[in-house]
């Protein structure tokens, strides 16, 4: 593209190196201008004339001892002249673009930083270099963008080769004053995730080491990047939990509610009549379950729930201890299967089995505080004959089920209870007469039917601790 404006420059250049001699003869020289702009180089006694790639760079002859060299497209090319008195003469010539020799130009004066460069490559503007953190990052790819969406005559290339000297900023030094020794560091993938590697003593180090990076990381990841965690721990961590699982009736919610809210521990056990503490509402029935406030140690709960054994007013279900890791599910089930038929096609049956009874699922989590974070999943399900069903000649029940599900955030050692699922009993009780009592019709004088419905809650006692070999 030819601009007038460019046309004593080219004459002041083409002057200097005219009047400098050029090049002197048998060693390498380099020539730097504009596509559009030519310029002069003088030469004693021209023989002869070459030029490596005609497309970049023209050279014509002006008599015998001057040559014109012309920059046409841009890119670099060899220019090889012969004197008959003084040898031969090479110039490496590079041919630019105007307009992304301005372009380069306005980089550079909104570039303040001063360890980025900017490079004029054919077709293409190179920055490189290095800036401080990820803040200046992002302004310089913002400046950088603005100058992609100038319109000019052809498409140029910016290439933004910048690297971040510190590109989690301060993080890292968080991390190291956390974990000393230098161990634990935050690394960013392809993806824009954060990915956190090293050796902590143990998962509540761990959790409190992802937990400040997840907070502090959110401006460094990728749209969808995510926190990965590949810590490594010298001392493995596990959740223990000791469960009681209690069948109580509406006398021993009462009494449940009532001791705990006066118990006082002490050094020699629990202390009936003391000053309240606002451990769980009292139920007031059947089926309602807890108020759950501040929960109390076992010290407290334990010999409150022996009383209750003691009295007759519950009656211990099961008492089993899980062991989990932390994130793992456990499950516990005090029941059974029920076989159910289920039809496979063309007259065929086959047999899929039903969980019934007590069952507890709990996922514990151990948080940077050292505390427990449980989802909690106890259900509770009974066989019902009475709702039953046929089917293929088989008598199947129905299942009644009350199951509840919650989140509960405890220390270790303290005490979860959960109650309000009730199980539902009925009986029916037949007394006759035999012979007489099976007789048609008048049978029914011989015999009394007695029918018994009791209604109880099942309440679970849930104390988890971490335990860490």
């Amino acid at each position: 593209m030819y601009q007038p404006g460019w046309r004593p420059l080219a004459f002041a250049l083409a002057a200097v190196l005219a009047c400098s001699g050029a090049a002197r003869a048998g060693q390498p020289s380099n020539i730097s201008l504009q596509s559009g702009n030519s310029l002069v180089v003088r030469v004693p006694d021209l023989r002869r004339i070459a030029v490596g790639d005609g497309k970049i760079a023209g050279v014509v002859s002006v008599g015998n001892s001057e040559v014109l060299i012309s920059g046409r497209a841009p890119g670099q090319t060899t220019v090889i002249l012969w004197s008959g008195s003084s040898g031969q003469y090479v110039y490496s010539v590079n041919v630019t673009d105007p307009v992304l020799d301005r372009l380069s130009a306005m980089l550079r004066a909104a570039i303040t930083d001063p360890k980025v460069s900017v490079v004029t490559t054919n077709t293409a503007i190179l920055v490189r270099g290095t800036v401080d953190d990820g803040a200046r990052f992002e302004a310089l790819s913002e400046t950088l963008s603005r100058f992609e969406k100038l319109e000019t005559s052809q498409k140029y290339t910016i290439v933004n080769a910048v690297t971040i000297a510190h590109p989690w900023g301060g993080l890292q030094a968080t991390l190291d004053a956390m974990a000393p020794g230098g161990n634990v560091r935050i690394e960013a993938d392809s993806s824009g995730n954060a990915i956190v590697s090293g050796e902590v003593t143990d998962r509540v180090q761990a959790e409190a080491i992802l937990g400040l990076v997840r907070g502090l990381a959110g401006t460094y990841l990728g749209a969808n990047g995510k926190v990965i965690d590949r810590l490594d721990m010298r001392s493995v961590s596990q959740v223990q939990v000791k469960i009681r699982i209690l069948e109580v009736d509406s006398t021993g919610l009462k009494q449940l509610g009532i001791r705990l809210q006066s118990g006082t521990p002490s050094s020699s056990g629990l202390q009936l009549g003391g000053p309240s503490f606002p451990i769980f509402e009292a139920a007031r029935g059947v089926g309602q379950g807890f108020s759950i406030g501040a929960f109390y140690r076992t010290i407290v709960l334990a010999p409150t729930i022996d009383l209750l054994i003691q009295d007759g007013t519950a009656k211990s279900l099961a008492e089993p201890t899980l062991m989990t890791m932390p994130g793992k599910e456990a499950t516990f089930l005090v029941g059974g299967e029920i076989p159910v038929p289920i039809s496979a096609g063309l007259g065929a049956v086959s047999i899929d089995y039903k969980e019934f009874g007590v069952k507890l699922k709990m996922t514990p989590t151990i948080l940077a505080s050292g505390a427990v974070d449980t989802i909690v999943a106890p259900e509770v399900s009974s066989l019902d004959f009475t709702d039953g069903v046929i089917v293929a000649g088989f008598s199947i029940p129905a299942i009644k089920t009350s199951r509840l599900s919650t989140e509960v955030v405890t220390k270790p050692g303290e005490s979860i209870v959960m109650g309000g699922l009730v199980q539902h009993i009925e009986s029916r009780v037949i007394q006759k007469i035999p012979l007489l009592g099976d007789l048609p019709i008048i049978g029914k004088l011989f015999r009394s039917t007695l029918y018994q419905s009791s209604n109880s809650d099942v309440v679970f006692v849930m104390t988890p601790e971490i335990v860490t070999k």
